[in-house]
């Protein structure tokens, strides 16, 4: 009788534990959802303003984009920004007065960009931070005009009158375009960033990348002569190709021999980041 109770006991204990287990044991794997994206939910279209910061400084734009495939878009990006020369310093005196020496020509760009767009990592990343990277091309319209007013075509500024007999002064931004010339280049970006948001009507985009343009016949931002005040009254070693080889100094009874100082620039690059805001639909 005894035995047949401790049999009972024991597979009632053996009963329990395997249900414990059972109900505690590891759960089951869940499937997870197939990512969302923009051109399955219906928008295939958008338009964005686009505000950007380079080593140039700011500009700003438009970008239209147009859905493919659920991960795939058509990027159309225009957008207007200067064009400077790396090694140019801006200095401003005690009065606020701002000169950047050596320059020559300000110079504004407005490139047209056509590109792709791909979303990467969309099963890896929550839907509201789509990672994506972007690739584009395209022709760049640029315009540059006079940084002072080079009165005597000389091509560089006499800035200083206890050596030169007078200064040429330093056009604001909307004096000298006048004198204007266009130039026709090509350009592209290559860029990484983030589309943030659960709701894709928005568009809200991060982007950090690297601009670039090619000018095959040159910019002339920098001054193509300058003065040899250590060599007056000397010829030109390197006769300047722009106006007179010589510059009058010292109130007339000297002068200084023009050397080429700067040539033409063709490639200007830049980091820069970019902020767009916009609509989908």
């Amino acid at each position: 009788m005894k035995k047949s109770i401790f049999f009972t006991l024991i597979l009632f204990l053996s009963l329990s534990l395997n249900q414990s287990f059972a109900q505690f044991g590891e759960p089951e794997v869940q499937e997870r959802d197939n990512p969302r994206n923009l051109f399955d939910e219906g928008y295939k279209t958008g338009f964005g303003f686009n505000f950007l910061l380079s080593d140039f400084g700011f500009g700003a734009g438009g970008q239209f984009r147009i859905g493919l495939n659920p991960y795939t878009e058509a990027i159309i990006n225009l957008k207007i920004s200067a064009l400077k020369d790396p090694s140019e310093q801006t200095f401003t005196d005690f009065l606020g007065y701002r000169t950047i020496p050596e320059k020559y020509k300000r110079v504004i760009s407005i490139p047209l960009y056509i590109g792709l767009k791909k979303r990467f990592f969309a099963e890896a990343i929550s839907d509201n931070f789509r990672a994506f990277s972007s690739l584009s091309v395209g022709p760049t319209f640029a315009f540059s005009y006079d940084y002072f007013n080079d009165f005597n075509e000389n091509g560089f500024r006499e800035n200083d009158a206890r050596i030169y007999g007078g200064t040429e002064r330093v056009n604001d931004i909307f004096t000298g375009w006048g004198n204007g010339d266009t130039h026709w280049g090509l350009g592209g970006e290559l860029v990484i960033g983030v589309d943030f948001g659960d709701n894709f009507a928005n568009l809200s985009t991060v982007q950090f990348g690297y601009t670039m343009n090619y000018f095959p016949d040159g910019i002339q931002v920098l001054e193509p002569c300058q003065p040899d005040l250590n060599r007056l009254n000397q010829t030109p070693n390197d006769p300047c190709s722009l106006g007179p080889n010589i510059v009058p100094v010292g109130g007339g009874d000297q002068f200084a021999p023009l050397e080429n100082a700067h040539d033409p620039r063709k490639y200007f690059g830049s980091a820069q980041i970019n902020f767009i805001f916009g609509w989908m639909w």
